[in-house]
């Protein structure tokens, strides 16, 4: 972001810079609950302003009240002893959230588009013979158990607590929750309640019922918004303060196997399942994306949403893996849904157990199956997993909050590659989506079409030669492929590869144990392979970006969507395939597919590139074709 041309003049040692909400997702609990701990490190006064509201940017609840959603522009403001110090520092971390933020997206995005594409589909491809409810998919797997309505057992035992201490209590409570869950991708929730706990407004309540009258009034400004399922985390919040206070509110749980339902479940709810005999969970009013959904999913558990009134039964049928509900099934039905629990368990024991074996068709041929990583710790889960080699290493992790040195980038580089000996890099790809809130680049009206991948050897040279320069010192005469981003031209690959020559004779750096290649994701490429053929060493297929040109629609669109399975999609891969005569590979969502990997093999491609936890599955499936 270009923050020096937003920046107005400072008057009375106040200094404000314009700031953009790029997350798809919004401004929401738990970056806002970030941002805010952040923003308490200064002693500054720091202010959000949207329209003719402002908040304290030492304030969750009152960021909340902003309702930020995406493409909404807010000011920044800090007046202090050193301003314009602290406001660089918050505009940079704001940046780096809003990347997190459309990076976690991205994933559900293409989890719900699956999704939707198999709740979508006509009644035929239902393999029940008893017509179903059908919802969204939160977590996938498959149950038979009774339909059970969730029902609350609440308990009053005064122990005289007051509400400052039932307040700290809670809040000491959510930190111990969050130390002993740092593992868990989720952890961020207790720490985002925490927040919301520590709230200066809530620190300034002095009774119960003020507390209470707080939550209510909290709750009623978030219905009918973007933010409605936010609703359940005060929910959660005043049911901690409740539980400090004596007044315990617990579910009633079955002690033999059951499906639950409810209109929406607390996520302190959530965690009180784990252990409990439950097979599925089905929500009325939730969202795809609120804090019960994501535990829901972290633990595994079979959910969807469906919004039709549901009533206890004896027997119910839940299919996640189709966003489908059977109540009072046949015999056909179970045997059915018997059946496809049995495979499915086979299929995930049998793949995990054979991860490390290779990858071949029933008709011999093999496909090697590599691993898109972002970072150290995902390199090492890719080895894990069964990965054969690393066939997109995303440097951008290096990149977010500072520019690295070259020195800490030739360590990280060396950290991963020592742990594969096929690896792909690419180099830095900020643009479009990813920003970097130190580097100048002038406002966009369309950052997606703008300067991107290659195009920042022209912009900003120094940038990507030091990470050549890293990269090269880190490779050691290892074999390694080096990639270059969002090239439209043959001259733009040429420049970039007659740089990175420039750099090892400049430092007598090795050269042999490199070759070089192309991202393929710009449509232009598709129409000069003939010329490309004749200058890389390798192809890599983007389907991301290449679909999201295709069509026409910004893949962080919080609307428009992408079928990844479309036909297009497919005859543009094989018109590819065919017209390039070097080794060739996919890096984009579309490899992680299951259903996709018969097309993708038919056509001719023999190495796939995916998430590390998708690569058991793939390969398995590779196997039954």
């Amino acid at each position: 972001m270009n923050f020096f041309n937003n920046i107005f003049k400072p008057t009375h040692q106040r200094y404000t810079i314009v700031l953009t909400i790029t997350s798809p997702n919004g401004f929401h609990l738990r970056p806002i609950a970030t941002f805010v701990n952040r923003a308490k490190e200064y002693k500054e006064e720091i202010i959000l302003s949207r329209k003719d509201s402002s908040a304290n940017a030492k304030s969750i609840n009152a960021i909340l009240a902003l309702a930020l959603q995406k493409g909404d522009t807010i000011e920044l403001s800090v007046e202090g002893e050193e301003p314009r110090d602290t406001l660089y520092a918050l505009a940079n971390f704001f940046e780096s959230i809003m990347d997190e933020e459309i990076k976690k997206s991205q994933i559900t995005k293409v989890d719900i588009a699956i999704d939707d594409t198999e709740i979508e589909s006509p009644k035929s491809s239902v393999p029940y013979p008893t017509t179903p409810l059908k919802g969204s998919i939160v977590s996938d797997g498959i149950a038979i158990a009774p339909l059970y309505q969730a029902k609350i057992k609440i308990e009053n035992q005064n122990n005289n607590l007051s509400f400052k201490d039932a307040l700290s209590n809670s809040i000491q409570e959510l930190q111990e929750l969050y130390d002993n869950h740092k593992e868990s991708p989720n952890s961020s929730i207790y720490l985002a309640h925490k927040s919301l706990l520590e709230d200066e407004e809530i620190a300034s309540i002095k009774t119960l019922d003020e507390f209470n009258t707080y939550i209510k009034e909290h709750i009623q400004s978030l219905i009918a918004t973007s933010f409605d399922a936010r609703r359940a985390d005060y929910l959660d919040i005043q049911k901690r303060i409740l539980s400090q206070l004596g007044q315990d509110s617990t579910l009633i749980l079955p002690d033999t196997p059951f499906i639950l339902f409810a209109d929406d479940l607390l996520p302190s709810e959530v965690s009180t399942l784990v252990g409990s005999p439950i097979v599925g969970v089905i929500l009325k009013k939730s969202s795809l994306l609120s804090h019960s959904a994501i535990l829901l999913k972290s633990f595994g558990i079979p959910s969807v949403v469906i919004r039709d009134n549901l009533v206890e039964s004896d027997s119910s049928i839940l299919d996640a893996s189709l966003g489908l509900l059977i109540i009072n099934p046949t015999d056909e039905d179970i045997d059915i849904a018997n059946d496809r629990i049995i495979k499915n368990r086979e299929i995930s024991d049998i793949a995990y157990q054979k991860r490390f074996d290779r990858s071949i068709t029933r008709d011999k041929k093999e496909i090697k199956i590599v691993a898109n990583i972002t970072d150290l710790q995902s390199a090492k889960e890719a080895k894990e997993q069964g990965a054969e080699g690393i066939g997109l290493l995303r440097s951008e992790f290096l990149f977010l909050d500072s520019e690295p040195t070259v020195e800490e980038q030739t360590k990280a580089y060396k950290d991963i590659f020592r742990l594969f000996h096929s690896i792909t890099i690419r180099t830095l790809d900020v643009g479009g989506d990813k920003e970097l809130p130190y580097i100048n680049i002038a406002s966009e009206a369309n950052p997606f079409l703008g300067i991107r991948g290659v195009r920042l050897f022209e912009s900003h040279p120094e940038l990507l030669q030091n990470q050549l320069k890293a990269i090269l010192r880190a490779s050691r005469g290892k074999p390694l492929n080096i990639m270059f981003p969002m090239v439209s031209t043959p001259k733009e690959f040429i420049d970039a590869k007659n740089t990175t020559i420039k750099l090892a004779n400049k430092y007598k750096l090795k050269l042999d144990n490199i070759k070089f290649g192309i991202m393929i994701e710009v449509p232009s490429v598709i129409f000069q392979l003939d010329s490309f053929n004749a200058l890389v060493d390798f192809y890599s297929i983007g389907t991301n970006d290449l679909t999201q040109y295709l069509f026409a629609i910004e893949r962080t669109h919080p609307t428009l969507h992408i079928d990844p399975l479309s036909d297009t999609v497919f005859d543009v891969l094989e018109m590819i395939y065919n017209k390039s005569d070097k080794p060739i590979s996919i890096c984009g969502e579309i490899a992680s597919i299951p259903q996709a990997s018969q097309r993708l093999i038919e056509i001719g491609f023999d190495s796939l590139s995916i998430t590390p936890s998708k690569i058991p599955l793939i390969k398995e499936t590779i196997r039954s074709i």
